[in-house]
């Protein structure tokens, strides 16, 4: 082999092993870009290459215990363009009439089309004509995208409790956010693709995913019971002056919510879905808290039923301070200052059972503590530790003052005398049906407030607030069923000061019927009405038409048969008991912020139907202002305590100025007497006029 082969065959297997060299690598690189830089490389030209926007989930249905549809998701069409493709291959008056169906005008789409972005949402959630109508102009760039938006379909039913759900569809208040992880469901994602430039290479978008919807809530809520929650409450706001009120229908025995309701006296508020008062507010209890000290001492031993209280013909100087009762009272036992809303006997009573003990009484039956309702934001309330009790805030607290409950609260410790003693978790979701099933919701035993023994024992004091002839909540009497329950008046708090108001009241009233076999609890508070609204007057007759109607709605067989009964006063219009002495639960305002008189109530009759002045002496000022508001009249004030003197006088024609004297009382028999006579001389004037 000559020297010029082998040099040749020497550069020929450099020259192959540089090649061979040179191949290893790129085949090294190749498995590099292709196993490690791959996907991110992928990716990096996906999204040069591809837009992508997410629209809103498709959440699931929220109906009623019933099935009646309370929210869901309906189609509609949004309208986006691609702002360089509009504006290369249409007119200004192409892009004038865009602008017309959209609503908007000609020059602010303009300066939304310089935009640099690939894409612009011009509308969300068109109506179905205003789609139709931008469709129809066929103008390159400006597309429609199918879209899902939040509806609900019985207006501002149960509003607070069904809540609300944003633009994108996400949970926003009430279940729409406090289950929004379940009924948000998938989003949808619009995919569409671009050049280097940002121009559309498509004219359409390349994917536009079916997600999963979310799941479907069933609620306790009865929508027909809420409508007429809403309904009686509504109207009793904007006649009584309240600023606005809550109701809450509940199953003692289950915590099931048949019923939620709120009302406001301004228009632009009622019906709002951002703010439930019902979980979130806090208010003074007043003497509806009697209910649950009464059945605290009893459990507790520290009273009996036959114990006597002197309470102090009327006003008591304790601690520095001066508790008023709305009339004196000499010895009453626990019956009787349930019955008359005593709030000296309230104060004793709770000085017998001991700050240590009252406060643990009301802590087991929720008051100062979340209920734990399937609902956002809920409130604790508001009880100090009893340390920082004085005596005198003991007092207090016995007829509700200086303790802060939410209605939910308020509603669940009732319940709980109304089942037995027993604290139910109150919950307003009944099951949450997806894909995989359906996961029911089951009622939850939270504690024990009081023995058997003490809750039935104070359901049947409670039962006399509302049937005996001194009940302060005769107006929430429901025929054909017997009711238990307690009033509640309480001055509100300015929160600038943290002084009480002199003339703004919260006005209450909570109970269960049929007492004897309890299926309802039903609550109602007003907020923020006039001096002398009382819960007696203004909140008991709600729970009545509440009952009423959701007992018919139930099918709750009456306890006893309906009758006719004739009136007791044989005058025109059935007088009905006009001047039974339903003593009020009114705010001790002295205890607090000054010395104030108390009033007592009295049921409204209907004397004046044949145009004459009914008969108001020996009326207390409250019997008198139920008179009034139920023959609607407005007379002249003048004085406290009872009537003596009237303008004009029992019989005569009503006349545009009507005047009352009241004055006040030493003896509430001397009153009663009074009383007594205004009815037979009323009884004798309408049998003369018979004759």
């Amino acid at each position: 082999m000559n020297a010029v082969f082998k040099q040749r065959r020497a550069r020929i297997g450099v020259l192959t092993a540089a090649l061979g060299a040179m191949l290893a690598v790129v085949a090294v690189r190749l498995m590099m870009l292709v196993l490690i830089d791959g996907p991110r490389l992928a990716s990096m030209a996906t999204n040069e290459q591809s837009g992508e926007l997410e629209l809103a989930a498709v959440r699931g249905d929220i109906v009623d215990r019933n099935g009646r549809l309370l929210a869901s998701m309906q189609p509609c069409r949004s309208a986006y363009v691609r702002p360089r493709q509009l504006l290369e291959k249409s007119t200004s008056a192409e892009r004038a009439r865009l602008a017309a169906a959209l609503g908007v005008d000609a020059d602010a789409l303009e300066a939304r089309l310089k935009s640099p972005a690939p894409f612009v949402w011009l509308s969300r959630r068109l109506e179905s004509a205003q789609a139709d109508e931008i469709e129809g102009l066929h103008l390159a760039g400006v597309s429609l995208a199918p879209e899902n938006v939040r509806a609900y379909p019985e207006g501002s039913l149960a509003a607070a409790v069904v809540g609300q759900a944003g633009l994108d569809g996400q949970g926003l208040s009430g279940l729409e956010l406090q289950y929004d992880r379940v009924v948000r469901g998938e989003a949808v994602k619009l995919r569409f693709y671009h050049d280097a430039h940002n121009h559309p290479i498509f004219d359409s978008p390349v994917e536009l995913s079916s997600a999963r919807p979310g799941a479907r809530l069933e609620l306790t809520i009865d929508a027909a019971i809420q409508a007429d929650a809403e309904n009686s409450l509504r109207a009793e706001v904007r006649s009584s002056g309240a600023r606005h009120g809550t109701a809450i229908v509940l199953d003692p025995f289950t915590g099931e919510v048949l019923a939620l309701a709120g009302a406001s006296a301004d228009p632009a508020r009622d019906g709002e879905r951002l703010h439930d008062a019902a979980v979130e507010d806090a208010f003074e209890p007043g003497s509806t808290v009697k209910g649950l000290l009464g059945a605290i001492a009893l459990d507790d031993h520290a009273i009996d039923t036959r114990q006597q209280f002197y309470c102090e013909n009327g006003a008591w100087q304790f601690g520095g301070k001066t508790i008023h009762d709305d009339s004196p009272h000499g010895w009453l036992d626990l019956a009787g200052i349930v019955e008359v809303s005593s709030n000296i006997g309230a104060a004793k009573i709770a000085r017998t059972l001991g700050a240590e003990r009252y406060y643990a009484g009301l802590q087991a039956f929720g008051i100062g503590r979340r209920s734990g309702i399937d609902l956002p934001g809920e409130s604790a309330g508001l009880i100090r530790s009893p340390a920082h009790w004085r005596p005198v805030d003991l007092a207090d607290h016995g007829f509700g003052q200086g303790i802060g409950v939410t209605p939910i609260q308020l509603a669940v410790a009732y319940a709980a005398i109304a089942n037995g003693g027993v604290v139910m978790r109150p919950y307003v979701v009944k099951s949450i049906t997806d894909a995989s099933g359906t996961l029911r919701h089951t009622p939850q035993v939270l504690r024990r407030a009081v023995s058997p023994a003490a809750a039935h024992t104070m359901n049947d004091l409670l039962r006399n607030v509302v049937s005996a002839p001194d009940g302060t909540g005769r107006l929430a009497q429901v025929a054909n069923f017997t009711v238990a329950g307690k009033t509640g008046t309480a001055q509100m708090v300015n929160p600038a000061t943290g002084a009480y108001y002199q003339n703004r009241l919260v006005a209450s009233f909570v109970g269960f019927v049929p007492a004897k076999d309890p299926r309802l609890v039903i609550l109602v508070v007003l907020y923020d009405v006039p001096d002398r609204h009382f819960g007696g007057l203004y909140a008991a007759p709600i729970f009545s038409q509440i009952a009423t109607a959701a007992l018919g709605h139930l099918d709750v067989e009456p306890e006893r048969p309906a009758t006719t009964l004739a009136s007791i006063l044989p005058l025109p219009g059935n007088l009905d008991g006009a001047f039974e002495d339903a003593r009020k639960d009114a705010p001790d305002r002295s205890s607090a912020s000054g010395s104030d008189d108390q009033f007592q109530t009295a049921r409204a009759g209907r004397a004046a139907a044949s145009g004459l002045t009914p008969n108001f002496l020996g009326l207390s000022l409250r019997g008198a202002l139920a008179l009034a508001r139920a023959e609607s009249l407005n007379p002249e004030i003048e004085g406290a305590g009872y009537v003596t003197a009237q303008t004009p006088a029992p019989g005569l024609p009503v006349g545009s100025a009507m005047k009352l004297v009241l004055a006040d009382a030493a003896e509430t028999s001397s009153m009663r007497l009074r009383a007594q006579r205004s009815v037979r001389a009323a009884s004798e004037l309408a049998s003369r006029r018979r004759r």
